[in-house]
């Protein structure tokens, strides 16, 4: 009931109430500057100093994280570059390695079709050479039916027949007369 009755006697303009608590009297003042003039020095050392001292170590670390987080990514972009240079490399690599991979096989391709080209001229000289043969000598049994064909018409319009050596002679006549050369 106390409370109670400060603000009742503070209502009623008594001295002693809620309002003579506020009021400081010149020593007062004086003591308390004092007071606090001999407290800083120790609220400076156990107080301020260790707060002082934990704001500076978290500025530290701040300071220290930050240059970290620099150094990780200077040390990200490097290799970052490092990455991509080695990638560059591979794709040179890859695309030189196709590059000879093509000129190999355009190489084979060439020796592939200069083979080809060369068994096929190859046949077909040995085809034109058996066609000429086969021309030669049908040539020649042409000739000789023909020389004997007209060796028996000879000798049936002359009645008489050759003598085997006659027959030798006159279809060698007979060729050197018909023969090209």
């Amino acid at each position: 009931m106390l409370p109670h009755s400060l603000l009742i006697t503070s209502a009623t303009g008594g001295h002693n109430g809620v309002s003579s608590m506020f009021e400081v009297g010149q020593s007062a003042f004086i003591w308390t500057l004092v007071i606090f003039l001999l407290a800083l020095p120790f609220m400076w050392k156990f107080v301020f100093g260790p707060i002082l001292k934990a704001l500076e170590e978290r500025e530290e670390a701040s300071r220290n994280s930050a240059r970290a987080a620099e150094s990780a990514r200077e040390e990200t972009e490097r290799m970052r570059a490092q990455i991509q240079q080695d990638l560059d490399a591979a794709r040179r690599e890859a695309a030189h390695q196709v590059a000879a991979a093509k000129a190999r096989a355009g190489e084979r391709e060439q020796e592939l079709l200069g083979a080809a080209k060369a068994e096929a001229e190859r046949e077909r000289a040995r085809a034109r050479a058996e066609i000429e043969t086969a021309l030669a000598s049908a040539r020649e049994v042409l000739r000789r039916e023909a020389v004997e064909l007209g060796v028996q018409v000879a000798e049936q319009v002359i009645s008489r027949e050759f003598s085997e050596a006659d027959q030798q002679r006159l279809v060698a006549d007979f060729q050197r007369e018909v023969s090209p050369n």
